[in-house]
């Protein structure tokens, strides 16, 4: 018996959260490729693959009971299955589901797939929000599960059923028993990671909280085990990123470049208008930076307009001053021609020489470009990701601007900082202070609060469907008085996938309808720079009326005549997002205005997003509005961009858990630096 329980135990200490999924029982190889899609490669990710939502089969609402606008659960029985013709471009799947209380309508929208799934007698168990459509009760787009499907592996007994994200290949099924046995057969392996400081006998193990996390038996179980994965994720964020604050203190500086900053009081003599005092005091805070004995490693946050260029491009003529070289580093061919045409006047006055260096420059132009960089002959460049190709080298790069850092990869970053220059990154994107605090806490903060004067105010107004002829017309009259107007959508050309306008399809049904004879222009990301850069040069110049365009014009884009934003489907767009759109007119002087455009099945909360946009001009409210909203990995692009990514914290709502965990770090570092 004593041998047998060695051997178990021994067992046990084999297993390991970095054991690879492939050799999970129901897994192998063609199992692991799909759970790979998923970001699943070993035991760890696999646990701390969290539900997205949940299905409480303890409070099922009947049919009869359901009330409009208000998130329910509730079985039914399929009657009927219609497959209609598209509406508005739109495929629709309409079922009938009733029980014993009554019948309800349940409408999918562009996934006609389901007609061959959804047969009458099947049992579903549905969960949306109930609202009614031509006197009808209907339920648009719901998350929904065949009940007759049990949860292979899992405990039959469990009532809070986990939703996981997935992706083809991954049932929801599949992923619950696959879950259910992984977390009986590591229940033994998973180790404690938090220190003693941060437990108190309320906080469950880790192993309870990922169990909580996945199968919880109850609110409560659930709770505790949450704050315990947003305490753990507060806490080792916070650590990673004050380690790397302490040895970047620890290094010392590799390029003096710290004043007299002759070159910048000079440029600010040219300037036709005087700095804000906010542009001021962040220019002094970068002089105290590059007068020390560690690199500058610094975020500067600027609302849309609020003048960021202008003091990188000051920061820049520090490096050419000391014999160095300068870079701003930017996302999108457009925001770098943007910089660089607005800098390059003043450069060539101060003598200093500027080059650009994008993706589409001619070879014959790029070697000229790399050229001067490798002797240093090229004291400034402005570029895009074409600064960090292999064959680009500098001779001493001094100072390296990042703007708009979130849009760029780790390894992109880390490309340009390999000869650790001073650093400054740049958001129009307003980081609430816990956020800044949190995600950035390895960065000294600077803000540009002040706008300069002159900006006009921009209205902004939520459009709804039968407006929509009206803001044409008015469109139409404003053009025809010398003002511009962007278009805004979300996709290129149409997707049998997603119910969304296009540039493409708005531009045909429009030139031939509501703006007729208006002046139009399409913009976006496939167009060669050459096509981008004639378009542009056509909007300027006011030749083009009306841009009809997707993102692609969210930074960087400056034409004092555009007086008029209208966002198609806005619902699609964060609030950060929208607020960088609207500043993107009101730049000449004249009112600005910015029309949202609410797409057909925009739920009651999008709506209510939309109306933060129209009460809230600040963009650091309208920032904490959409962190609170949409969570903090969506709000900065994490899963595209590497951003420190949160799982289940959410910094703005947890702040207690913020200062929890900041204490908790500090106490480690003194105790063990």
């Amino acid at each position: 018996m004593a041998r047998t329980a060695d051997l178990t135990a021994k067992r046990s200490r084999e297993k390991s959260l970095a054991d690879a999924c492939q050799f999970l029982k129901g897994v192998g190889p063609s199992r692991a490729e799909d759970l790979r899609r998923l970001g699943i490669e070993n035991v760890n990710d696999l646990l701390t693959h969290f539900p997205r939502s949940y299905y409480d089969r303890r409070k099922l609402a009947t049919i009869g009971s359901l009330q409009t606008g208000e998130e329910a659960t509730f079985v039914g029985r399929v009657l009927s299955v219609t497959q209609r013709a598209p509406f508005r471009r739109r495929a629709m799947v309409v079922a009938a589901v009733g029980d014993e209380t009554g019948v309800i309508q349940v409408v999918w929208f562009n996934q006609p797939y389901l007609g061959r799934h959804l047969k009458a007698g099947r049992e579903l168990i549905i969960s949306g929000r109930p609202g009614f459509f031509r006197g009808q009760r209907q339920v648009v787009n719901p998350e929904f599960e065949f009940t007759a499907e049990e949860d292979e592996g899992a405990r039959p007994a469990v009532r809070i059923v986990p939703v996981y994200r997935l992706t083809s290949g991954v049932s929801q099924r599949y992923l619950r028993g696959l879950m259910a046995r992984t977390l009986d057969l590591y229940a033994d392996a998973v180790p404690e990671t938090l220190p003693a400081g941060l437990i108190d006998p309320s906080t469950p193990s880790r192993m309870a909280a990922l169990r909580g996390m996945h199968f919880p038996d109850d609110e409560s179980e659930f709770n505790a085990a949450l704050e315990r994965m947003k305490l753990e994720e507060l806490f080792y964020m916070q650590l990673a990123l004050s380690i790397s604050r302490r040895e970047r203190l620890a290094r010392p500086v590799r390029y003096r470049v710290g004043g007299p900053f002759e070159l910048e009081r000079r440029l600010l003599d040219l300037l036709p208008f005087p700095l804000t005092g906010a542009q001021q005091r962040v220019l002094a805070e970068i002089h105290d930076d590059l007068r020390r004995d560690r690199s500058m490693n610094r975020l500067l946050q600027g609302d849309v307009g609020s003048g960021k260029t202008l003091v990188a491009g000051a920061a820049l003529l520090a490096a050419a001053e000391a014999g160095f070289q300068g870079v701003m580093m930017v996302p999108t061919e457009i925001l770098a021609m943007q910089h660089f045409r607005t800098l390059v006047p003043y450069m060539e006055r101060l003598g200093v020489r500027m080059s650009l260096l994008i993706g589409s420059l001619k070879p014959q132009e790029k070697k000229g470009v790399h050229a001067g960089l490798r002797d240093g002959s090229i004291q400034i460049a402005v570029g895009t990701h074409a600064l960090i190709q292999s064959e680009v080298g500098f001779k001493h790069l001094a100072i390296a601007v990042i703007d708009e850092q979130h849009r760029f990869g780790v390894r992109q970053r880390a490309a340009l900082l390999e000869g650790d220059p001073h650093m400054l990154v740049m958001t129009a994107t307003p980081i609430p202070r816990t956020l800044a605090l949190t995600a950035y806490a390895d960065l000294d903060l600077s803000v540009i609060d002040e706008m300069p004067p002159g900006r006009a105010s921009i209205k902004t107004r939520v459009v709804p469907p039968e407006k929509r002829d009206a803001m044409y017309q008015y469109i139409r009259e404003r053009q025809a008085d010398g003002e511009q107007a962007y278009l805004l959508y979300p996709l290129i050309e149409d997707s049998e996938k997603q119910e969304v306008e296009t540039v493409e399809s708005a531009h045909e049904e429009l030139s031939s309808g509501a703006l007729k004879g208006v002046p139009m222009a399409v913009l976006h990301g496939r167009m060669s720079m050459t096509e981008k850069d004639e378009v542009m040069a056509a909007f300027r110049a006011g030749v083009v009326r009306v841009l009809i365009a997707t993102t692609v014009v969210e930074v960087g884009v400056h034409v004092p005549q555009a007086t008029i934003m209208a966002v198609h489907q806005a619902e699609r767009f964060g609030l950060s997002q929208l607020h960088q759109l609207r500043g993107r007119v009101g730049r000449g002087g004249r009112e600005g205005f910015c029309f949202l455009l609410a797409g057909d099945g925009a739920s009651p909360e999008a709506m209510d997003r939309l109306g933060v946009m129209v009460r809230e001009s600040d963009g650091f409210r309208i920032a904490e509005e959409d962190l609170r909203l949409r969570g903090p990995g969506e709000f900065l692009g994490t899963r595209q961009h590497g951003v420190p990514a949160f799982r289940v914290a959410n910094p703005l709502r947890d702040r207690a858990l913020v200062e929890r965990a900041s204490g908790a770090v500090r106490a480690l570092l003194e105790s063990d630096p």
